[in-house]
């Protein structure tokens, strides 16, 4: 696959097999498996190196449950209506980095009780 051959060459080999296994790993996730999922799930995967680095490197355990519960395939179809006014892979990763950093971020122990998506 052409994608995951320009994943491999920008990121190396490692990064590559983590994208792949995150999409393959996941239940929720097999059937959205396209160039812009995995161009997303490298994305994300090195933004969590970023701003969650013990996740990515001691914690893949919670990296896939993560991506087992995230509604990929819904939030792909909706970023199609932003087709042709931006990367549906910028959308869909702004999209799956709110949830990260919801779930793993500091507000993921203390939730903002004015944050508009909160649930009773």
């Amino acid at each position: 696959m052409v994608t995951l051959d320009r994943i491999r060459n920008r990121h190396g080999d490692a990064h590559a097999r983590f994208v792949v296994m995150t999409l393959a790993e996941t239940a929720n996730n097999k059937a959205f498996i396209d160039e812009t999922s995995l161009w997303v799930v490298s994305d994300m995967a090195r933004a969590a190196a970023k701003n969650f680095p013990d996740l990515v490197e001691n914690n893949v355990t919670a990296w896939f449950s993560f991506f087992d519960g995230l509604p990929l395939g819904w939030l792909q179809y909706w970023a199609l209506d932003l087709d042709g006014v931006i990367s549906k892979r910028h959308a869909l990763g702004g999209m799956v980095y709110e949830r990260m950093k919801r779930t793993f971020g500091a507000m993921a122990r203390q939730p903002d009780l004015l944050d508009d998506r909160r649930s009773a």
